[in-house]
């Protein structure tokens, strides 16, 4: 259970909240869990799993295991993602071939929306939602991929909108946002091709741009600033940094593509805050990548880069909390079975090192794709 000073203060202040709400003659849905505006988690998904795990944060980034954690969920999860006030998580699942939406509680108890809870007639590969929380996007399909789109209730349910098709023999679409929800980004597993999409009022996606990226091309990250996008090339070993146009155009970034290491299956980009600092999982080199962004958007290591990773360990994916200055290193595989979050602690020039602390048992099985999510309660 939690039971940092934080947590205290804020139920504290959530039960003076409903005192108030019912003596103002206000009445609650005893389905919905009370607001508690602040509390922090990281939710995990497992690709061999049949269920979601949730970490909670306290204001040091130390992590607990939330009761009943790992939930139940669809099945072989490549995806997780929250809307921006933290209340709902969607999962997209390949094995089931379902998109899963629950309600986050404060207490980090996951709740199925049945409204949410969706067959989508094949797999379901990536999920992004807008930054206005009002629509989810989801990839579905095998060799061939389309975008769906979807608006979001009120209530975190979902209603399909739309649909278009990535062009080619594409596989595996993961998805990115910008952070003004003006365009959607997707890149192709077997096509080795990134694509940029227009979102209109309405939702519908319109393709601007199409441009060639590495070998087993996965897993793009855009840059808080919105000015980059990169993405992991898995089979060459190396990162291509592309620089967004207003239109949404993509520009390779000065010295793209970027080397990670030898045979490093780089996975996934992630950032600070500031969008100075960006960090990888590169799995089979068994550590993690840091770089600096310049200006231009090229990338050159960060102090002591790369960094290891605990022995045993097969690294999947990295979560940065800029807040706590704190990167959490979660397992892909690992000799343990399930895997496990390793927290490390970032020093002011953005290198890392292990914080000592215990890792964080999931529960799941093989955290693969873009499967980890920092999530703040609003």
């Amino acid at each position: 259970m939690f039971s940092t000073q934080r947590f205290r203060h804020r139920r504290a202040a959530a039960g003076l909240a409903v005192t108030l709400a019912l003596a103002s003659g206000g009445w609650l849905d005893s389905s919905v869990a009370l607001a508690d505006p602040g509390a922090r988690f990281l939710v995990i998904s497992g690709a061999a799993s049949s269920n979601i795990s949730v970490l909670g944060l306290d204001d040091a980034g130390r992590l607990s295991t939330v009761p009943g954690s790992p939930f139940p969920s669809g099945t072989g999860s490549l995806a997780v993602t929250v809307t921006p006030d933290g209340r709902y998580v969607y999962s997209t699942n390949t094995v089931s071939g379902t998109v899963n939406g629950f309600r986050l509680g404060g207490d980090g108890v996951l709740t199925s929306i049945p409204e949410a809870n969706l067959e989508l007639g094949g797999p379901g590969v990536g999920a992004v939602v807008a930054p206005d929380g009002k629509r989810l996007f989801v990839t579905t399909g095998s060799v061939t991929n389309e975008i769906r789109t979807y608006s979001i209730t009120a209530t975190g349910g979902l209603v399909f909108t739309g649909a278009v098709q990535v062009p080619g023999v594409s596989a595996l679409n993961q998805l990115a946002i910008a952070p003004d929800g003006r365009f959607v980004f997707a890149v192709g597993w077997l096509q080795a091709t990134a694509f940029s999409f227009a979102v209109g009022a309405d939702g519908g996606l319109t393709l601007v741009d199409s441009v060639g990226a590495g070998s087993m091309s996965t897993l793009p990250g855009v840059t808080p600033d919105g000015r980059f996008m990169y993405v992991s090339n898995e089979a060459s070993g190396d990162i291509s940094g592309y620089a967004i146009g207003a239109d949404g155009e993509l520009s390779p970034v000065p010295g793209s593509p970027f080397r990670t290491g030898l045979m490093p299956l780089p996975h996934g980009a992630v950032f600070t805050a500031d969008s100075r600092r960006m960090y990888m999982a590169e799995a089979m080199a068994g550590q993690i990548g840091g770089f600096q962004i310049a200006e231009n958007g090229s990338l050159s290591p960060l102090p002591g880069s790369p960094y290891p990773a605990p022995a045993g360990t097969l690294p999947g994916r990295v979560v940065v909390d800029s807040e706590t200055r704190r990167v959490f290193l979660i397992d892909t595989l690992t000799v343990g079975i399930t895997a496990r979050v390793h927290p490390y602690a970032m020093a002011p020039d953005g290198r890392l090192t292990p914080t000592g602390e215990q890792a964080v048992d999931t529960g799941l099985i093989f955290a693969d794709g873009a499967n980890a999510v920092l999530v703040e309660q609003r």
